[in-house]
């Protein structure tokens, strides 16, 4: 009896989430996905100085795949899929025995470690604890003490293998960029295990392309979570071993991305927005000035770097410098001509319309912030930047608290906030410090659902 073809409709969804690089503003076909995956496998082969290994996808091949003809194609071509379709195997349906519609897989929605590859054994330790975990999720305060302890105590871990280190990375990132902080317990021991790779032998870790990458990269998600916690001390100093180990690696890329994260430290740190901006400008311009500024790496971390410097320039109320710096990014993101996540930035045009809203709301300019709103579709986004897409709503929220009478406006996206990312509003700093706001302020009963709101969040006020 043949096998069931179930039609994989997450592929498909993939595919049409993103719009055609020729600029026409109408989805990906087939092709063009075919086209950016071979581009991806000849970038990859040339990077492992190796011959190319197959011939090359083909619209007809993404047909067969769309169809559920083939669920599960080679190494190669499930990983060239991953990047261009910014996500993991099971994200884009990808199964070597996919389940039918009427019997979903059990863990169903889960995130895979690692880009291209099935969990092995050893991927299994590079994800284990250090110690036991609730299924709760860790206060600010709890996170902040396990980083710092990672971060301070390298020995108390083994060290990992490098591709350990490199499945857990991209599984943090997702886990990050989903909000789904409940899947990052493992960042604290990753820290640990990037120290102890290199305090147990450095030299021998060091001549390691993969390994120093892979430590640059367990920094630089530890320096994204960490500012989210606004713990800018903590931000700082994995932002900075960051670039370390970027520096080590001879990346560019990966040095900037460091600067950037550099920049969102400051950025937390009361007095420094200036600093912030200097750091993400100047990291800017070297960036634009290398050989590689036109690849769509280089593109997006540029822009990513020009759209913090505008957030730093509007801290300091520097209006001019603010829409400066977005236009500039805005000319970029029309050059990288789609809307991607490379090298985890979430860049491109739709992350450009949400950083003017940002801008305005810090620039106290609130009618134009929310003229901007009306205008937005974040379904532009990338499936899988799911706290990025909500951050308009926090944004929004902030502009309705500084508007007079808008106390209720500001609850609903509070409201419309937690529920795109419920695991967000207890641990996002900028979230709380607006929920402390509001109930202080509020009258009896004039705003409902903000207490219950406040509770959940962990306000000490409510």
């Amino acid at each position: 009896m043949g096998r069931e073809i179930v039609p994989n409709t997450r592929l498909t969804a993939a595919r049409k989430s993103l719009l055609s690089p020729s600029g026409s503003e109408r989805t990906m076909s087939r092709q063009e996905l075919a086209d950016a995956c071979n581009a991806v496998l000849a970038r990859m082969y040339a990077e492992r100085g190796s011959r190319q290994r197959w011939a090359g996808l083909t619209e007809r091949t993404i047909g067969a795949l769309e169809r559920g003809e083939i669920r599960w194609p080679n190494h190669d071509y499930r990983r060239a899929l991953c990047v261009v379709l910014v996500t993991d195997e099971r994200g884009i349906g990808l199964y070597i025995d996919r389940p039918s519609p009427a019997e979903p897989s059990a863990d169903h929605g889960r995130v895979e470690p690692a880009l291209g590859a099935a969990r092995s054994d050893d991927d299994q330790d590079g994800l284990r604890q250090s110690g036991p975990v609730s299924d709760a999720l860790l206060t600010p305060g709890q996170w902040r003490a396990r980083m710092w302890n990672g971060l301070l105590h390298p020995t108390s871990a083994d060290p990992l293998p490098a591709h350990n280190l490199q499945a857990a990375v991209v599984h943090g990132n997702l886990a990050y960029q989903r909000a789904r902080y409940d899947e990052l317990h493992q960042l604290p021991t990753l820290m640990s295990g990037a120290e102890a790779l290199f305090h147990e032998s450095p030299q021998a870790a060091a001549a390691v392309p993969q390994a120093v990458k892979a430590v640059c990269g367990v920094y630089l998600l530890a320096s994204k979570f960490a500012a989210k916690l606004g713990d800018g001390e903590l931000a700082w100093v994995t932002a900075d071993r960051a670039r370390c180990f970027g520096l080590m690696a001879a990346d560019p890329s990966l040095v900037a991305m460091a600067a950037y994260q550099t920049a969102c430290a400051l950025a937390k740190q009361p007095g420094r927005a200036a600093a912030a901006e200097g750091v993400a400008a100047a990291a800017a311009d070297v960036i634009a000035s290398h050989k590689l500024h036109r690849t769509a790496a280089y593109l997006s971390v540029h822009g990513a770097l020009l759209l913090h410097a505008a957030f730093s320039a509007a801290l300091r109320q520097d209006s001019h410098a603010a829409w400066r710096h977005l236009q500039t990014a805005d000319t970029i993101a029309n050059q990288l001509g789609r809307n991607g996540n490379e090298l985890w930035t979430a860049f491109g045009p739709a992350n450009v319309q949400l950083h003017r809203i940002s801008v305005a709301v810090t620039l106290n300019d609130n009618p134009t912030a929310l003229g901007f709103a009306d205008r937005l579709d974040t379904s532009q986004l990338p499936t899988v930047l799911t706290s990025r897409r909500a951050q308009v709503h926090l944004d929004l929220a902030m502009a309705h608290s500084a508007s007079g009478n808008s106390d209720p406006q500001a609850t609903l996206h509070l409201l419309e906030y937690e529920r795109i990312v419920p695991q967000a509003i207890a641990l996002n700093a900028t979230a709380g410090q607006l929920i402390t706001t509001l109930v202080r302020r509020e009258r009896a009963s004039q705003t409902p659902g903000l207490r219950p709101l406040a509770q959940r969040a962990g306000v000490a006020d409510a």
